[in-house]
């Protein structure tokens, strides 16, 4: 996280405590505290002075542990376990919200809500940057290992004499010798298992190819390299940093047009990818006029198999002496082949295959993908099938971003995308650097990459940035706790786990106003208890947003309570980069309930 969070905080409590502290209690210094002992280990940062400030003695037991809780948020947060810290905050706002209301003194009642705001726009940063972390993804696709090689050189000696093959008719040559036998043993034994579920996967893929090969004007039996290749899976990763149904390493993919990036990587794209493997195999049987040797260069590289018939003076690809993988590659797909032509026989059940079939549609600018599939009606995990390429929780930083959407739902995504609030789709922060920051200390705190931020902010020098500068970062403002705002619920059950907070939260409701819809005197909640999320009567308040002018000795905390909002959204709304310098006469925008009288 870096100090920028720990400054914040500090700041923040500090005016905690000091406005909340001016009642008739007995006071201690925080440092010799007993109450309190995690307070007092040495501050995170040498430059930051230990906190000393007075609190009241023992306001509340439930106030004393949530501070304890958050301050240990914050050093997991610092050690960079965003994980740990979300647990530990989670904590802290059961606990503080604990005690019933009637218990509390005015003071200790001003002193929770402070907290509750600190604790929530800490919780809202450390989702923010979540969401731009890399998607994970990644998993070995080749169907054949060394281990499977050395096994099939062993045996290929035994391998009985051919048969005779019956009439099939193929469109690129294919030869029926002892190690494509060898290879269809090992595909009906050993692999039958994953040669099943490759075939599975396929239904969604062949027919997306077959057209792309036949517009350029290829075999159609070329789609059988993918099982050799991938198995189809989109998320297919080698050793060799290969990645996609196709294995295009990152200099190839680029040569035929797909981009790679911190946002993409349009090699899990099966229709960019798939054209980009056509445009390949098509300059490659350019080069050698014959399959089997492209097929062959397609696994090693031009380069090698050129250097190999230059060097042993022979264009037969049986004779040439290459690589072992490659020797192996291309009896492999010859083998495959044979059994996608006639599944049946080997005992598989030919790919269902499946229209390739989707809406497209040009985003106007980016977003978060949570959001995206809220309105789309899906899952997150269905809406990142269908962009196998983005890399991130996040579209990339342009307008007209092509997302792909289920069939036949562009007009109720584009219905749903047009009620949302604008300021959630926003994706960037500014951030301004301080004294003795570094880009990559800027970098390690937003989850993302010196590259990224010099792209974004136009930076030639990476070590010449100077404090006050503004950063466009990437921090989308959305979180998955505001995407459940979307759903338009008028009920919701507990879930283990659940505290009122959340559940207020992820609603855009404020805590008081779930207490009374449901007559709850206190913030205990147990699973399976149904809360109302609306007021009862006819027509639920909708959000919308207007501009309030900030009236002299207003603070951006009285206006987020007035409009049952908070200062980190009114914050990110208006691109405020300190919440105690706000002048009177600004205008600021303001979430408000449509039948709210203007003020």
């Amino acid at each position: 996280m870096g100090p920028i969070r720990w400054l914040s905080w500090s700041a923040v409590l500090s005016i905690i405590f000091l406005g909340a502290c001016t009642g008739p209690h007995s006071y201690r210094s925080l440092r010799t505290s007993s109450a309190s002992p995690v307070w007092d280990s040495p501050p995170l940062y040498s430059h930051v002075p230990p906190l000393t400030l007075a609190i009241p003695r023992l306001p509340s037991p439930s106030i004393t542990a949530s501070l304890d809780l958050l301050r240990q948020a914050t050093h997991q947060a610092e050690m960079g376990r965003d994980r740990e810290a979300m647990t530990l905050l989670g904590r802290a706002r059961e606990v503080l919200l604990s005690d019933g209301e009637s218990s509390m003194t005015p003071e200790v009642a001003r002193l929770q809500v402070a907290i509750l705001k600190e604790i929530e726009a800490f919780s809202e940063e450390l989702a923010a940057i979540h969401a731009m972390t890399e998607i994970p993804s990644g998993e070995e696709g080749s169907l054949i290992t060394p281990e499977d090689v050395t096994v099939l050189e062993r045996a290929i000696p035994h391998i009985p004499a051919p048969g005779v093959e019956p009439e099939i008719s193929y469109d690129v040559p294919i030869e029926l010798n002892r190690t494509v036998e060898a290879y269809i043993e090992l595909f009906t034994t050993r692999k039958r298992g994953e040669i099943a579920s490759a075939m599975e996967r396929a239904g969604r893929f062949l027919p997306l190819m077959r057209e792309i090969f036949a517009e350029k004007g290829l075999p159609l039996d070329l789609v059988n390299l993918a099982y050799i290749e991938s198995s189809f899976k989109l998320n297919a990763y080698s050793r060799a940093h290969a990645a996609g149904l196709w294995q295009f390493i990152r200099g190839t993919g680029r040569k035929y047009g797909l981009k790679i990036n911190w946002w993409v990587d349009e090699r899990r794209d099966p229709a960019k990818a798939t054209t980009a493997a056509a445009g390949y195999l098509s300059d490659l049987y350019g080069i050698f006029e014959s399959w089997p040797l492209a097929i062959a260069a397609y696994n090693s590289g031009e380069g090698r198999v050129l250097r190999a018939i230059r060097n042993q003076n022979t264009t037969n690809f049986w004779k040439l002496r290459l690589p072992r993988e490659t020797r192996h590659f291309v009896p492999a797909f010859m083998a495959m082949t044979i059994i996608a032509k006639n599944p049946e026989k080997y005992g598989f059940t030919p790919p269902e295959e499946q229209p390739w079939a989707m809406d497209q549609i040009a985003l106007p600018q980016p977003a978060d993908l949570r959001l995206l599939a809220q309105a789309a009606g899906v899952t997150t995990e269905e809406l990142r099938g269908l962009n196998p390429e983005l890399r991130r929780l996040v579209t990339p930083p342009e307008r007209g971003y092509v997302l792909n959407l289920p069939l036949d739902s562009e007009a109720s995504f584009l219905a749903a995308l047009e009620q949302l609030p604008q300021v959630q789709q926003v994706v960037w922060r500014q951030h301004r650097v301080r004294r003795g920051e570094a880009l990559s200390t800027i970098a390690r705190r937003y989850r993302t990459t010196v590259d990224v931020l010099m792209e974004m902010n136009h930076l030639k020098n990476p070590h010449r940035i100077r404090a006050g500068t503004s950063l466009t970062v990437p921090v989308p403002a959305f979180t998955v706790a505001q995407a459940a705002s979307m759903t338009g619920q008028a009920e919701h059950v507990v879930r283990p786990g659940d505290t009122l907070w959340d559940i207020a939260r992820a609603h855009q409701v404020s805590t008081r106003d779930l207490k009374r819809w449901n007559n709850l005197n206190s913030a205990r909640i147990h699973p399976g208890h149904t809360l109302r999320l609306h007021p009862d009567t006819p027509e639920a308040s909708q959000v919308t947003w207007r501009e309030h002018r900030v009236r002299s000795g207003e603070t951006l905390s009285t206006i987020a309570q007035r409009y049952g909002t908070t200062v980190a959204l009114l914050m990110e709304m208006n691109r405020l980069q300190n919440p105690h310098r706000i002048r009177a006469g600004t205008r600021i925008t303001v979430p408000v309930p449509s039948e709210a009288s203007e003020s």
